[in-house]
């Protein structure tokens, strides 16, 4: 089975804000979507559809021909507000998991030679949607940033393993790298709000859980977690995994991914095969 994805972008502002509730409750379950009259989004959409490998042609799909049932589909929203879009959103509030969930069921009529495998909405580069087709398995991906310092030194190896094996990284006095964490959970669309989790809530487990514990330390020292641990970064994804997961029954945590630099991350999903 072959996976191919084409991306479109566009433009549209909402609002996500329930008359019958107060600002607060409002804030909480949508965060700033609730705030004002609305707020604008360059929206990425990512669509992956699949198939076998055409033996005359070489291809699963003409990907001109995705790239125009994309348009088709996107192109009446962009530079529009959604809260305007009776047809998509039915007088519900516009949450990009309605809006991922709604565009997938308009794309899967229209795709004959292949068959849609998971669409992806990006609001912005802190939060994302993934759906593929099941009400119960939708992704919803939060992205922070925290500042925090390490050694790699392993106290089971000598000085001189470990400066072979991390090289810089093994510097006697530590380095420090500008993390980016993205937690994934995944559950079912809660009908009353329209998301998986309330953005208060997986806002404040982040920040409490993670952010407020390592930002700006050095992980070697100032945490009892490494105190005998090698504060690599496979380790932090799982000390990280550890401290979360505890949190998450509906929705489930699905997955964490740790940006060490630019180059390099770590994706984790607890321990299973």
């Amino acid at each position: 089975m072959m996976f191919l994805t084409r991306k479109i972008i566009f433009s549209a502002a909402h609002v996500c804000r329930n008359p019958d509730w107060s600002d607060d409750q409002n804030r909480y379950v949508y965060g700033h979507c609730a705030v004002g009259t609305g707020h604008g989004h360059d929206y990425i959409c990512e669509a992956t559809v699949k198939g076998s490998i055409n033996s005359s042609t070489g291809i699963v799909v003409n990907l001109v021909d995705v790239k125009q049932l994309l348009r088709t589909v996107i192109t009446p929203l962009d530079m529009t507000h959604l809260n305007d879009n009776g047809d998509l959103f039915q007088g519900q509030e516009p949450t990009t998991e309605r809006l991922t969930r709604a565009l997938w069921h308009r794309l899967v009529p229209m795709l004959t030679q292949c068959e849609l495998a998971r669409l992806n909405i990006y609001e912005s580069r802190t939060r994302s949607i993934e759906y593929i087709g099941d009400d119960t398995m939708i992704y919803v991906t939060r992205r922070v940033e925290f500042n925090a310092a390490h050694r790699l030194h392993s106290q089971v190896m000598s000085d001189e393993e470990n400066a072979r094996i991390f090289g810089k990284c093994n510097n006697p006095n530590g380095h420090g790298h500008n993390y980016e964490l993205e937690v994934t959970v995944c559950g079912t669309l809660d009908k009353r709000t329209g998301m998986v989790i309330d953005m208060g809530l997986l806002d404040d487990l982040i920040q409490r859980t993670v952010v407020d514990r390592y930002d700006h330390k050095n992980l070697n020292m100032d945490l009892e977690e490494f105190r005998e641990v090698n504060p690599t970064s496979e380790e932090f994804a799982r000390v990280i995994w550890n401290r979360l997961s505890p949190h998450f029954t509906q929705p489930k945590l699905y997955k964490i991914r740790l940006f060490e630099t630019s180059n390099n991350s770590f994706e984790y999903y607890g321990e299973q095969e």
